[in-house]
């Protein structure tokens, strides 16, 4: 779940704080969806990437780490983008047959 209640921003390219750490620069959300957990966010502060999940913490991660997140979550919402696009055309199909059947 994308922080929603909380007093900052954490839109991408957002500035936020995390504990002491003030000035980090909200790069991306990688959504976990399906295990109830808070999404992670990408941070960035003087060339230093951190990983951020509300209530477990924040953690220095390198480019490498940042950069497979980013692409995970891209390849999750693709995923999910063709689950739905197929559960669609299956129901426009399951529509049509209902159709010829109704007016037939």
């Amino acid at each position: 779940m994308m922080i929603r209640k909380s007093k900052q921003n954490w839109a991408i390219g957002a500035t936020v704080k995390v504990g002491f750490l003030n000035g980090l620069l909200v790069v991306a959300a990688v959504p976990t969806p399906g295990d109830s957990a808070p999404d992670a966010y990408v941070l960035s502060r003087n060339n230093q990437f951190y990983s951020f999940v509300p209530h477990n913490g924040l953690a220095k991660i390198d480019s490498i780490e940042a950069i497979e997140m980013i692409d995970a979550a891209k390849l999750q919402a693709e995923r999910a983008t063709s689950a739905a696009m197929e559960k669609a055309a299956a129901s426009a199909r399951h529509i049509e047959v209902i159709n010829k059947l109704m007016f037939a």
